[in-house]
């Protein structure tokens, strides 16, 4: 057995890294019981506004927000105390955070034929009942953006009190999650004696 392939047996025993809340009010739960508010508050399709001030307000994380249209919320959010985060894709927002689009016409695009296409879209990052990402505003959707996915503003907001700070580069993360791996299989070794020596090796190599 050698360096690369301990690494790769301990990076298959642990589980794949969980995405992460916004907010420690944005748990779980709370992320699949937004998902289920969404599907059934009766708020008409393509009223995302309306409809993302009822669900962050039955979340608990509500305070100091104004009703707006859904390219109206960057500033909404702003004057909350909400937080921008620079996303490289609606797909790498924390979960909790909410995403906004604007108009076409603020994009110098003729308007399509939508609500978004002329007032923009809001939604909220939560979890289907089953774990998988969604984003939900006047309807829950697997997908990001409404009729206006290519009008992403590129920032995820998150509410006050939130920990989370921009994500490092990916590259970044890559090397810690196999860095501590590493860790894990050193000190494994360490404790039986076996290939203590070739691990210590093939770090010094990597680094």
């Amino acid at each position: 057995m050698n360096f690369l392939r301990v690494v790769l047996f301990f990076s298959l025993l642990l589980p794949s890294l969980p995405a992460v809340a916004a907010n420690p009010l944005l748990n779980g739960n709370t992320l699949r019981q937004v998902t289920q508010t969404s599907a059934n508050d009766n708020i008409p399709s393509g009223w995302c506004g309306r409809a993302i001030l009822s669900l962050l307000n039955q979340s608990g994380v509500g305070k100091g927000l104004k009703p707006g249209n859904g390219q109206e919320w960057e500033k909404i959010l702003l004057g909350a105390g909400w937080k921008p985060v620079k996303v490289s894709s609606p797909w790498r927002a924390p979960l909790g955070s909410v995403l906004v689009y604007l108009g076409d016409r603020l994009l110098g695009k003729i308007p399509r034929g939508s609500p978004g296409g002329y007032f923009g879209h809001v939604e909220m990052v939560a979890l289907s009942p089953g774990g998988g990402r969604m984003f939900v505003a006047d309807c829950p959707r697997p997908v990001p953006g409404g009729s206006v996915p290519d009008n992403f503003t590129g920032r995820a907001w998150v509410p006050p009190g939130s920990l989370l700070s921009a994500a490092p580069p990916m590259a970044d993360q890559i090397d810690t999650i196999m860095r501590q791996r590493l860790e894990m299989a050193l000190e494994h070794f360490s404790r039986t004696g076996t290939l203590h020596a070739s691990l210590e090796s093939g770090l010094r190599l990597n680094e």
